[in-house]
């Protein structure tokens, strides 16, 4: 051989490494293409579909079940598929050896149906999104009532989102009236409905059973059983019972006697049409604030609507520096912080945006300030801070309905001013200023809510004064000191001196995972300790620290979005200097006829449901007789009528 041609030889580049992924793929659409080697036989329309047991065990249930029952199907490998579309069936194949499904309008919901007698998930999955795409006023409902018969969690939230929004129209629509019973229950019983009135409840419900009254209106009953009577005014109940008895109904309800927040409770909270949306602008202001404040810092909470620009301050609080807040529904906390005299607090406020009143409830064990709060599943963690003994590693909830504080596990790093979110049922601090050494912690601690315990997970980069916003698939991280670098401790050092303000923004997922995936565009300037919050599907930034002086500007960016968008006005409509961090909540605020409702007299007789179906409106009547004019009265010791 010629020494050239060797060398050249010796030059020859090695194949190209074919991942496992990309072989199982090509091999998998060579089987399909094999009969000979397929070991089961799927029959539609009198067509058969040969294929392999052990790829459709793999990935379906329903398949699983077949072939490892020991009936005739495991035996011969012949599977009779009754009612079934070959074509549909051939498509659903096509999927699990090739990956590729096709769709189209007229068939999706058919594949939809197959799917899920046949348990293909990922399948499933790709077909719900195709279907809520296309979602329609002529097709919400039927689609509503695919995800409830097919029990598809992806379908029927998003169908009842849906059917939400649109309510008000839809309850006349024809397909209404093929619910069954359990679907409509469920939807009735939805937060989701944009509905002004519990009235708009009892009007769809009796719509439907007025529809075939012979069969329907003994299940009237049930259906108003989804009724919110608390939110009901004394006048709307009595209608309520006038036109059921028009239909041949006796209905009887329970009073009780009842505050403002005690109807809150009772109905189980107030639907999607009753509130709007709002933000809390809460100013916290440093300690060098507090003692130079003008008259009215005391005000210092803003309800901000950005869609209408309108501003209104909050009731008063006494100031303190650097406290925690927290939002749950229609409820603001304010926990902890530090007085003009030094001292450190631990009393917990609540805000009642129904009553528009602060109320002071059992306070904190330790007093706290500069502390992460968080709220998750209807409690408030109060995590690490600091006080009179120092940095704090000692962390407590605070369960709303009981009323009641509890420690839990302390942290194993004690944290200030992290990036801090619940997301599901865990609780996330991201980086950090860590122990009294003052280093940046590079790395994540998770709380899990469950099992009282934390964990950690590493973070590449040093990350001190961020701000974490949860959102349906993870959680959104923004701004910042930040550095990929080691950082050193710095006694005496300011961060801003230490680390970069960043306008780095990052996607996070559930096991504290920075996505690649996902990409968040950086703010228009660097930020830090700014406020932020998920308002109406936009993230509105607020505030904050840019570099070393204060910013009152204020951004949003909706998912998909290349860019951040500048809110017209700024923080401080009079153009004065912001001097304060600032934390941002989004706030359920009701209505005005809900507000009135719920600022009544401090208690007095609301109905709060449906009696015993058993006893008779007649005999309830006989035992105790209602008020004249069907107003209730308060009774002499609370009890039901």
């Amino acid at each position: 051989m010629d020494p050239a041609e060797e060398d050249g030889a010796n030059d020859e580049q090695p194949e190209a490494a074919v991942s496992l992924k990309a072989c199982f793929s090509q091999g998998l659409k060579h089987l399909h293409q094999r009969p000979e080697l397929c070991d089961a036989t799927l029959i539609a329309g009198g067509k058969r579909f040969p294929c392999n047991r052990a790829l459709l065990a793999s990935i379906s249930p329903y398949f699983q079940a077949i072939f490892t029952s020991g009936f005739k199907e495991s035996r011969d490998g012949e599977v009779l598929l009754e009612d079934m579309d070959p074509s549909v069936l051939q498509n659903l194949l096509g999927y699990l050896y090739s990956g590729e499904l096709v769709f189209s309008p007229g068939s999706a919901e058919d594949l939809f149906i197959a799917a899920s007698r046949l348990q293909l998930s990922p399948a499933l999955t790709l077909i719900s999104r195709f279907l809520m795409e296309r979602i329609s006023p002529e097709n919400c409902l039927r689609l509503y009532m695919l995800g409830h018969d097919h029990n598809q969690p992806a379908l029927l939230h998003g169908a009842l989102r849906y059917l939400g929004l649109h309510f008000g129209l839809l309850f006349e629509h024809q397909d209404f009236l093929q619910l069954d019973l359990r679907a409509l229950t469920r939807l009735l019983s939805s937060d989701h409905l944009v509905v002004a009135s519990e009235m708009d409840i009892f009007r769809a419900a009796q719509r439907w059973a007025r529809a075939e009254p012979s069969k329907r209106l003994p299940m009237l009953e049930t259906l108003l059983g989804c009724v919110r009577f608390p939110l009901l005014t004394q006048e709307e109940v009595a209608q309520v019972q006038a036109e059921t008895e028009q239909l041949g109904q006796q209905l009887e309800v329970h009073w009780q006697d009842l505050d403002g927040a005690g109807r809150l409770q009772m109905s189980g909270g107030l639907r999607q049409g009753m509130y709007q949306e709002k933000i809390i602008c809460i100013k916290v202001p440093r300690l060098r604030d507090i003692l130079s404040v003008s008259e009215d810092m005391d005000c210092y909470m803003e309800c901000l609507n950005p869609i209408t620009g309108s501003r209104t301050k909050l009731p008063a609080l006494e100031l303190v520096a650097l406290p925690g807040c927290s939002v749950l529904d229609h409820r603001v906390y304010i926990s902890g912080g530090k007085h003009a005299d030094g001292s450190y607090s631990c009393a917990l406020h609540e805000y009642n945006s129904p009553a528009d009143c602060w109320t002071q409830l059992p306070a904190m064990s330790t007093p706290r300030s500069v502390h992460m709060f968080l709220t998750c599943k209807q409690k408030l963690f109060a995590l690490s801070g600091w006080n009179d003994a120092g940095p704090l590693a000692s962390a407590e909830s605070f369960d709303v309905a009981q009323q009641v504080w509890t420690s839990i596990a302390s942290l194993p790093i004690i944290l200030r001013f992290s990036a801090s979110a619940p997301y599901k049922n865990k609780l996330y601090l991201i980086g950090g200023d860590a122990d009294s050494d003052e280093v940046v912690y590079k790395g994540i601690l998770i709380y899990d809510t469950h099992l009282d315990t934390w964990a950690q997970v590493p973070l590449e980069f040093s990350l001190h004064g961020a701000v974490a916003v949860p959102m349906e698939a993870g959680i959104c991280v923004i701004g910042g000191f930040f550095s990929r670098k080691v950082t050193q401790p710095y006694p005496n050092r300011r961060f801003s001196q230490l680390l970069p303000c960043t306008s780095k923004c990052f996607f996070m997922q559930e096991a504290g995972i920075v996505s690649k995936e996902v990409a968040i565009p950086p703010l228009p300037v660097p930020l830090a300790f700014a406020g932020a919050t998920f308002f109406q599907g936009k993230i509105y930034v607020i505030g904050g620290v840019c570099t070393s002086r204060t910013h009152d500007a204020i951004y949003h960016w909706q998912p998909g979005e290349a860019a951040w968008t500048q809110y017209p006005e700024n923080l401080t409509s009079q153009g004065t200097i912001v001097r304060r961090v600032l934390k941002c909540v989004t706030l359920k605020v009701p209505t005005l006829k809900l507000r009135a409702l719920m600022q009544e007299a401090s208690a007095s007789r609301v109905a709060v449901g449906l009696a015993d179906p058993q006893i008779s409106l007649e005999k309830n009547e006989k035992d105790h007789p209602p008020p004249s004019d069907l107003a209730p009265q308060r009774p002499s010791s609370g009890g039901e009528l």
